[in-house]
Order: C-alpha cells, then sequence, then structure tokens
C-alpha cells in the first residue's frame, strides 16, 4: 500500500513539474517574440531618424556654403565664422554618416523581424499542443520538447535584443515592478508603477533617440540663431 502511494506520489509531482516546465517555456517563448519585435520597430524607427539626421546635416553644409557665392553676406569676418562653421558641421556629417552606415540598423531590425516571426511559430505551436485534448500527457510533454530544442537552436542564430526591448515589454505590460512598486514613508505607501511605465516608455519612445532630435531640430535652431546675431 505504502509503495503504491509513493508511485502516485511521484507521479503526482513529474506532472507537476513536467506542467510547470511547460509554463515557463510558454512564459519564455511570449516574452522572447514580445522583445524581439519591440527590437524590431526601435532599430526600425532608428533607421529612419538616422536617415533624416543624414540629410538635414548635408542641407545645413550647402545652405551655409551658399552664403558667399550669392553675396548673402559680405562681411569677411562674418563669412569667416560661417565657412568655419561648415567645416564643423562638414567633419560632423562625416563622422555621423561613418558611424551610422556601420551599424546596419536595416539588416539587424530584419533579423529580429524573423526571429520574432520564428518564435511566434513557436508559440502558437504550444497553444495547439495545450488545447490538443487527443494526445495524452506523455505525448504531449514530448511536444513540447521538440518545441523547446527548436527554440534554443532559433536563438543560437540570432544576436540578443538590447535590455530597454524587455523592459519596455514589462512595462507594456505591467509586469514585476510595474505591476506594483511602492515604498512605505511615514505610514505612507508612495506608489512608482506609474511613473516607472512612463519613463520607461519615454525611454524606448524618444529618449533613446535624443541624439538625432538634436541633429533634426535643435541644431538647424542654433543655426539660425548664429546667423541672425552675425547678420
Amino acid at each position: 500500500m505504502r509503495l503504491v502511494l509513493v508511485t502516485f506520489n511521484t507521479l503526482i509531482n513529474m506532472r507537476i513539474q513536467s506542467q510547470t516546465t511547460v509554463d515557463e517555456l510558454y512564459d519564455r517563448l511570449w516574452k522572447t517574440k514580445s522583445a524581439r519585435f519591440n527590437a524590431y520597430h526601435r532599430l526600425n524607427k532608428t533607421q529612419y531618424l538616422s536617415s533624416y539626421a543624414t540629410s538635414f546635416l548635408s542641407v545645413y553644409v550647402i545652405v551655409l556654403a551658399l552664403f558667399q557665392p550669392y553675396n548673402i553676406i559680405t562681411d569677411e569676418k562674418t563669412i569667416g565664422i560661417l565657412n568655419l562653421i561648415a567645416i564643423c558641421v562638414s567633419i560632423i556629417l562625416l563622422v555621423f554618416v561613418l558611424m551610422e552606415s556601420s551599424m546596419q540598423y536595416n539588416l539587424k531590425a530584419e533579423k529580429f523581424h524573423d526571429c520574432a516571426k520564428k518564435i511566434g511559430k513557436l508559440f502558437k505551436k504550444i497553444e495547439f499542443i495545450k488545447e490538443d485534448t487527443s494526445l495524452n500527457d506523455s505525448d504531449k510533454y514530448k511536444k513540447f520538447e521538440k518545441v523547446q530544442k527548436k527554440y534554443n537552436e532559433i536563438i543560437d542564430l540570432y544576436d540578443n535584443h538590447r535590455p530597454i526591448d524587455f523592459i519596455f515589454f514589462q512595462a507594456t505590460n505591467n509586469l514585476k515592478k510595474y505591476e506594483k512598486d511602492e515604498i512605505k514613508f511615514l505610514f505612507i505607501n508612495f506608489e512608482f508603477a506609474s511613473y516607472n511605465r512612463f519613463m520607461t516608455k519615454l525611454k524606448y519612445n524618444h529618449l533613446i533617440f535624443i541624439h538625432y532630435y538634436v541633429v533634426i531640430f535643435l541644431l538647424p535652431l542654433i543655426l539660425i540663431w548664429t546667423i541672425y546675431k552675425m547678420i
């Protein structure tokens, strides 16, 4: 009788353990798929802003070079300053183009997109296996093992995403500290979950692109103000 109970308890523990493993795999697929899609969208936006920034820098150089030939400004001292500014902007443009072209944002974005799609297919496969009533627990577990193996193979083929991609996923789905994050001070609970979500979304959507915004929006204002003061 005791042996039967031990065997029965062992089977229950194995089933619970296998179920936990499946849930962990399901959770991992969901998180990785979402983070890789976030990486794809981030890199797409980076490529878009990089192209705009490069184009704007080229326009600044051309506009600065037109002041002297068309006699818009005739003062030699002012022309000398403008030429110096044009040279500085040209150097910035050269360095910017060299750095941005080496990053290959488009290629990286496509790879992340391919990775996310492949993991997404495995994610759907897990759902179908879980809902398939024709399979017993043993058959399901074998299929889950195959999914786990395929997931590991896919992960090995691609680079990892940046932490901000996963943190943004956590913030948009209210996971971990974004679900409940508070501090107690003088018997008063101060919640920071909403603030953390806001800051994470702000960083993902804007702060990581701040250098592009400077080139596109702030630099022309500085140049216009500088030229206006010199005229």
